[in-house]
């Protein structure tokens, strides 16, 4: 008989860590000179941001890019980044959902994350040390969807594929967690996805 699921593994932007407040990151784009989604996609899809998320790059030298591409002074690129993210706030319903779970499963927080990310998002976080085992993309050198992080991830927190369960916002990430024989959940509404882990839990 299957063992029981007994690991549950957030992912963390767009789940539990979104952007509440778009004004920040709309003033910013028009600024800019640009569209916020043109401002998004250099930020989180660039090959800069690609290679920050895999360590090769630091987080520093990633904006320092991004703010040239964007024809901005690179002095204070902190600023520029805390004005970024200063609209994000924690989905406070699903941590206190992942929080509930925590007696009797293993809780994950596997993250694609620029290098210094860990130590910028305690500067105004403090959910981290929720979980048992947190991994963010730069400290390993690999990032989601390729199957070796997830690996890695599960070997960190003593399971097996089949005992663990996985949310993620990305279609990608998702197939990619499913292709490493883990259950996976798509993240689009808390509620749903509460509902949905609650289902493959039996609880």
């Amino acid at each position: 008989m299957r063992k029981e699921i007994n690991a549950v593994i957030f992912d963390m932007g767009g789940v539990l860590l979104k952007t509440a407040n778009p004004v920040p990151r709309e003033a910013l784009a028009k600024r800019f000179g640009v569209t916020c989604t043109e401002l998004e996609t250099f930020i989180f899809m660039s090959e800069t941001s690609l290679r920050s998320e895999v360590g090769e790059l630091s987080d520093k030298e990633h904006w320092e890019i991004a703010l040239r591409h964007f024809n901005q002074p690179v002095d204070d690129y902190l600023a520029v980044y805390d004005e970024y993210f200063s609209g994000d706030a924690i989905d406070q319903e699903l941590l206190d959902f992942a929080v509930s779970l925590k007696s009797n499963y293993q809780l994950g927080l596997l993250s694609n994350a620029w290098l210094n990310a860990r130590a910028q998002l305690n500067k105004h976080f403090k959910f981290i040390d929720v979980f048992n085992v947190s991994v963010f993309s730069s400290e390993v050198g690999m990032r989601k969807p390729d199957q070796a992080i997830f690996k890695l991830m599960l070997k960190k927190m003593g399971v097996k594929a089949e005992n663990a369960v996985f949310i993620d916002d990305m279609q990608s990430n998702v197939e990619g967690a499913i292709s490493s024989g883990l259950h996976a959940i798509r993240y689009t509404d808390t509620s749903k996805t509460i509902a949905a882990v609650k289902m493959i839990l039996k609880i």
